[in-house]
């Protein structure tokens, strides 16, 4: 197997280098993931070892899916449970008016990047200079909240919010927490978070690494290929002579009526990535099989 991909959990506590560290030293092999996880936070991860670890991009590029847990009145620094309570606001909010003022939040929006985040500014994380108590001009990109729902809401001197989020990648939960929090008029932060599924990677289907003694033929047991990992990209099948052709770097003319990312095979063989160009050219991009 050209490396391969797992589905695995990550447990609060623990970072998203810790749990790739593992897999890599058991593996023998080098590893990496496919979208950070805060230490408080915990659920799916998916990790590519091996050759493909080339593919990490892909994977990275999936929608995500989280259950996430607001608590109004308390906005802190980082806009989670693990920053300092920056204002303390009391207030009444009703089920009603939290899910009015959630749901605008559905579809394109752009949203504020957090003070405490690796996005850089001027070429350094911005939490480096959060950490320094330096104040940075806002930055927002554009995501995409595809599905929003609230769960379950607990009134009281703290009001309390369940949410389920499917959302691009990139998204920041806990930006989806202050905003609405602000929009509250009483602020909020992010309190507990679960990645559910990362595209069709489920928190049902990962494997538990941490609490209990695992060896590399387990995680080769639990890996799939990466051309099944790579479940949403078509597969189009070549000639002996094309194979050849594409293996060497060359392209060959596509006979199929699509263009854009392809899974290429020879027969059976996975060979890896190419794209179909608007001229009609498939040209390798990503090669995995010799």
């Amino acid at each position: 197997m050209p490396g391969g991909i797992l589905n695995v959990y990550k447990p609060v506590g623990m970072t998203s280098f810790e749990i790739t560290e593992r897999v890599g030293k058991i593996l023998g092999e080098k590893a990496g993931h496919t979208g950070t996880l805060d230490p408080f936070a915990r659920g799916v991860m998916v990790i590519c070892w091996g050759k493909a670890t080339r593919l990490a991009s892909f994977f990275q590029a999936l929608d995500k899916t989280y259950r996430a847990r607001i608590r109004f009145g308390i906005s802190t620094d980082t806009y989670d449970v693990t920053g300092k309570i920056v204002k303390v606001r009391k207030g009444n909010l009703s089920k009603k008016e939290g899910e009015e003022l959630l749901l605008k939040y559905r579809g394109a929006i752009k949203q504020q990047v957090p003070p405490f985040s690796a996005s850089k500014h001027r070429g350094k994380p911005r939490y480096r200079y959060a950490r320094q108590g330096k104040t940075l001009p806002v930055q927002e990109k554009e995501v995409e909240i595809y599905d929003l729902e609230l769960i379950s809401w607990e009134e009281g001197e703290w009001p309390e919010a369940e949410i389920l989020v499917r959302c691009s990648s990139g998204t920041y939960i806990r930006s989806l927490a202050h905003e609405w929090g602000e929009d509250s008029g009483l602020g909020a932060y992010l309190f507990s978070l679960r990645r559910e599924k990362v595209g069709d990677f489920s928190l049902e289907q990962s494997e538990e690494i941490t609490e209990r003694e695992i060896d590399r033929q387990f995680l080769l047991s639990k890996s799939i290929p990466p051309d099944q990992g790579l479940y949403w990209i078509t597969s189009v099948h070549l000639e002996e002579k094309e194979a050849k052709r594409i293996k060497h770097g060359g392209f060959v003319f596509s006979p199929w009526q699509k263009k854009g990312w392809v899974k290429m095979y020879e027969g059976d063989k996975f060979l890896g990535l190419g794209k179909i160009e608007d001229d009609g050219e498939l040209r390798p991009r990503i090669i995995l099989g010799e």
